[in-house]
């Protein structure tokens, strides 16, 4: 396999894990919020469902982290190897959403989240009870999602890169979109259906 190639099939997975990511984030809130609010109220930024910090945070532990784990796996028992990897993304996600928080505010004039009333809050931008539901999230990404589209990707390379093609066009349309607020009458139009974006 030449150099180019192999490139291309590390960016293709990355963007078939990133759209993993986000989709399981955006799933994890929608579910969150027809808990805490009685209804469906998805996230405003886009229509399409993919929240982007997640994917960015699941790339990161998955960078970070597998090393890691693979040489954990060697030298400790599986229970150490968890502990170990569990605190590693604890503190991984937290930074991920502390930098987020800022990086939000600064393009979009706000924090998209507001843990101000949580115990041992910081600045409403992270708490520990949100930061320890990420850990959970951030260890199927790391133990299920992550080796799995590895071994889809060693396995049939061309659909992963079809995949990721289709996967990137959408989600530039979706941006697109969002930005010319073409999602605007759609997203009214659902209002009566108790379908709300916040």
């Amino acid at each position: 396999m030449c150099p180019s190639s192999k490139l291309l099939d590390t960016i293709s997975t990355v963007v078939v894990l990133f759209v993993l990511f986000s989709f399981a984030g955006w799933l994890y809130e929608t579910i969150e919020n027809v808990f805490s609010f009685g209804g469906l109220y998805l996230r405003e930024a886009f229509m399409l469902p993919w929240c982007p910090i997640y994917g960015i945070g699941g790339l990161i532990i998955v960078a970070v982290l597998e090393p890691v784990r693979k040489a954990l796996a060697r030298r400790c028992s599986k229970g150490a190897e968890l502990v170990i990897v569990a605190v590693g993304i604890y503190a991984l996600t937290a930074l991920v959403e502390l930098a987020g928080s800022y990086a939000c505010e600064a393009i979009m004039g706000k924090v998209p989240w507001d843990y101000s009333h949580a115990w041992l809050n910081f600045d409403g931008r992270i708490a520990p009870q949100y930061t320890l539901r990420f850990v959970v999230l951030g260890l199927v990404a790391l133990y299920g999602v992550y080796p799995t589209v590895a071994r889809w990707a060693q396995a049939q390379p061309r659909r992963v890169r079809t995949t990721a093609l289709a996967l990137v066009l959408l989600l530039a349309a979706d941006c697109l979109l969002q930005s010319l607020d073409v999602w605007g009458p759609v997203k009214e139009a659902l209002v009566p259906l108790g379908i709300r974006h916040w």
